[in-house]
């Protein structure tokens, strides 16, 4: 189900709104994850002044489960500065992303972060956005809908919450490391990439019929660039990431632009 949220932002013109996506927190495949972590939280210093809002598209973290009285170590940089950025009052919004799925309750607590488990549509100064993580809409093979389920299911996150998180985040991590090695062989990226490519853009464009009001749809996921006018009126952005390009979007009230950040 997807939620559709009225955030006008009339009163706030002066400010903007920032998204960025795939910063995979905790990684294990950067040659530097710490100093990576350290450079997000330079760029959220530097916008803090002018931004109204902040929303991460999911993958913040590489893994995440939070237990009752347990959450993952680490990370405690970024989590000042977004907890820091909200009683401030910015808006800090976290979509769930195939490594972060199993946020609970606890970064809203202690952040004030909003978090979204669920591709929704926000309104901005005026104009729709149609924001999600890109990994839970648009045709996807039936393995990895398979495995959506059982990563969503109650009773599969009751059974894993069973076992003892010395073992459940290391085996997450070598998964995620595996993962990622093979996904950035050159001649399985670039097939994936274009089929997940063109699935959000079929996608994109048959939401739009029955939604001819959206004015912008902003993914992630595939940890490219991409900018595409879908219409007179909209647009595609997939916005790259935190790994390798250190990309994020940015809206004016007027414009939107992918924008590298550089120290």
């Amino acid at each position: 189900m997807r939620q559709n949220l009225n955030l006008d932002c009339c009163n706030m013109s002066a400010k903007k709104t920032y998204f960025a996506s795939d910063i995979h927190l905790g990684n294990r495949y950067m040659e530097n994850a710490p100093e990576a972590e350290k450079k997000l939280v330079r760029w959220l210093d530097g916008i803090k002044n002018d931004a109204a809002a902040i929303y991460f598209l999911g993958d913040v973290f590489d893994y995440w489960y939070e237990y009752k009285y347990v959450v993952p170590r680490g990370h405690v940089r970024f989590l000042g500065k977004i907890a820091e950025l909200s009683d401030a009052g910015v808006e800090i919004h976290l979509l769930t992303g195939n490594h972060d799925i199993w946020m609970f309750d606890y970064l809203t607590a202690e952040t004030g972060a909003i978090i979204h488990r669920e591709p929704f549509t926000a309104e901005l100064s005026g104009k729709k956005f149609f924001l999600a993580h890109g990994d839970e809409v648009g045709r996807r093979p039936l393995q990895y809908r398979i495995i959506q389920k059982i990563f969503r299911s109650r009773l599969c996150q009751f059974l894993y919450v069973t076992i003892h998180p010395r073992w459940t985040s290391g085996f997450a991590r070598r998964y995620s490391l595996r993962s990622r090695k093979n996904g950035l062989a050159p001649e399985k990226c670039l097939k994936a990439q274009e089929q997940n490519l063109k699935s959000l853009t079929d996608f994109s464009n048959e939401y739009i019929q029955t939604h001819p009001d959206v004015d912008y749809f902003i993914f992630g996921h595939l940890h490219i660039i991409y900018n595409r006018v879908l219409t007179e009126k909209a647009r595609m952005l997939v916005i790259g990431d935190w790994l390798l390009r250190f990309s994020y979007a940015e809206w004016n009230g007027e414009v939107l632009d992918i924008r590298i950040y550089e120290d």
